[in-house]
């Protein structure tokens, strides 16, 4: 054991790794003698934290999956709790079901609550808003409409910048004529791609019978084995390549038909346009339709405030569909530079903050560093 001064780090997922690894490498210099103990990933352990638990053993997707996996996550919750109980500080980066109530018991030890990455509460679960007002000292959201929306709840929150523009600093979008064929992005996890990548290798297998495209590459995410792809490829019988640098597939694209999630402002900032497909079990969807309030689920659709973005969600979403969506793009050069036109100023909307780096600042203020 140690007498050093302790942050308790729950991220749980992918997305939330590599996040949480840039405000790890952060802590480490602006609180050089706090220790670091994280539920995360390989990005948390690179930036230097004791990573206790890992999230590739608690992926999970929807309602449904998670009441097969309460068991294993309550085990989880119980061990992280009793960490808490021997922190200075505890740190939710995104991941609310499991953040939000390690939140509230670090609340009732005393221990100070940053969070990073709000939950989508203006989108769905508004319910949850009142227990971020009581169990959070500081709130670090990445959408520039959040902190307003927040404070104005009673929820003290700070606009960080995303962290797709002031952390990763993106590189320019690829000339227009430098580019080439589609990309397909299934989503990050190893459910969303068994449901979503067959939807967009059948879009693939028209637009290619109409001309429209015939080179099509799936940006691989790495927390799915390329073997899962090779499997939904082989069924498919389109000739589709898979690449595992995803981002790169983006900005090379003259379209791409995205999951729902981060990957639409990836996409977007490379200025590539893109048609949002989604689709999860129909129990999951049945659950989540009386809790969504907003029109939109493209993240890029959200912070634009308009639906730039063709959406294809559940029943929407067919092969079909997302073909005539996708060859509209393709084949009529005004309607694909008016969607890019539309990308341009998002760059600028997602900055104007110092990202990890001020996050961490907010941590060492809570701790009194």
């Amino acid at each position: 054991m140690t007498d050093r001064p302790t942050i308790v780090l729950s991220c749980g997922e992918m997305s939330g790794d590599l996040h949480a690894g840039r405000l790890v490498a952060h802590l480490r210099e602006r609180l050089p003698r706090h220790r670091v103990v994280a539920f995360g990933g390989e990005r948390c352990a690179q930036a230097g934290a004791e990573l206790v638990f890992h999230y590739r053993d608690y992926a999970i997707l929807g309602f449904t999956g998670v009441l097969a996996s309460l068991p294993r996550l309550w085990r989880l919750e119980r061990a992280l709790r009793s960490r808490l109980r021997a922190a200075d500080l505890f740190i939710g980066v995104d991941y609310p079901g499991l953040n939000l109530r390690l939140a509230a018991y670090a609340r009732r030890l005393g221990v100070p609550v940053l969070y990073y990455i709000s939950p989508q509460v203006w989108a769905w679960g508004a319910g949850r808003i009142p227990k971020m007002a009581r169990v959070i000292d500081k709130l670090a959201v990445i959408l520039p409409f959040e902190e307003a929306f927040f404070r104005a709840r009673g929820v003290s929150a700070e606009f960080v910048g995303h962290p797709l523009v002031v952390d990763e600093k993106p590189p320019e979008p690829m000339p227009w004529e430098a580019r080439e064929g589609v990309g397909l992005l299934p989503g990050s996890r190893a459910q969303e791609v068994t449901r979503i990548l067959p939807v967009l290798l059948g879009a693939a297998a028209r637009l290619a019978a109409r001309g429209s495209a015939d080179r099509f590459v799936i940006g691989r995410s790495p927390a799915v084995p390329r073997a899962t792809y090779e499997r939904i490829i082989a069924r498919s019988g389109v000739a589709a390549i898979i690449d595992d640098d995803a981002a790169a597939v983006i900005r090379r694209s003259r379209l791409a038909l995205v999951a729902s999630g981060t990957a639409t402002l990836q996409t977007a900032l490379m200025e590539t346009p893109l048609v949002v497909v989604y689709r999860v079990s129909p129990l999951n969807y049945w659950l989540a339709r009386g809790l969504v309030t907003v029109d939109d689920i493209g993240l890029v659709n959200v912070v634009l405030g308009k639906r730039v973005a063709p959406e294809l969600v559940q029943g929407a979403a067919t092969p079909s569909a997302l073909a005539a969506a996708g060859a509209a793009l393709l084949e009529d050069e005004a309607q694909a530079e008016a969607m890019r036109a539309r990308f341009r100023g998002l760059r600028a909307l997602l900055g104007g903050g110092r990202g990890s780096a001020r996050v961490a600042e907010m941590a060492a203020e809570l701790v009194g560093a």
